[in-house]
């Protein structure tokens, strides 16, 4: 079954799934001058991509402000947010630098899959004979790319991982 993209353009849509249409990614993808995977992909490989990097971004994001309409499919548009200036976003508005991030981040999702697992997750040394392998745990690419993350860090925080925690009596 085929995605369609349903764009949120402030006005509450209903069944929204992105913020940016595939003709806005296509044009920002076209500013890169190193991308070759988007323009070779097909239509429906770009709907998913589109509709992907708008959930994860709403995964990853902790928006400030709340939500206009309790209603709403997607986590904006939102009230009491301000952009890196300080000046309030109307509630009715998904600011650009939003939309570039989710560009941006589809086509990275494109590349490769920012959201699986790490292939080397639970190892910290492998070794065979004297070939020896130490895995880095933080080289790894995360969720946000910098450059995602540098579009919408003045629009909140990052989703911080609540984890599990053990609990001694002494």
């Amino acid at each position: 079954m085929a995605v369609t993209v349903t764009v949120e353009d402030g006005s509450i849509v209903a069944n929204a799934n992105s913020y940016a249409s595939i003709a806005t990614i296509d044009a920002w993808v076209l500013t890169n001058p190193h991308d070759t995977i988007w323009s070779a992909l097909a239509a429906a490989a770009k709907n998913g991509y589109a509709v992907m990097s708008c959930r994860v971004m709403n995964e990853q994001m902790d928006w400030d402000g709340w939500q206009t309409d309790d209603e709403q499919a997607l986590d904006l548009p939102r009230s009491g947010m301000t952009d890196k200036n300080g000046n309030y976003i109307d509630n009715d508005e998904i600011p650009d630098e939003i939309k570039n991030a989710q560009c941006e981040l589809a086509r990275l999702l494109a590349i490769a899959d920012r959201t699986a697992d790490n292939d080397l997750k639970g190892f910290k040394q492998i070794g065979v004979g004297s070939i020896n392998l130490v895995v880095d745990k933080a080289d790894r690419a995360s969720v946000l790319a910098d450059a995602v993350w540098n579009m919408l860090r003045w629009f909140g925080s990052k989703t911080v991982s609540k984890g599990t925690s053990s609990v001694y009596r002494t």
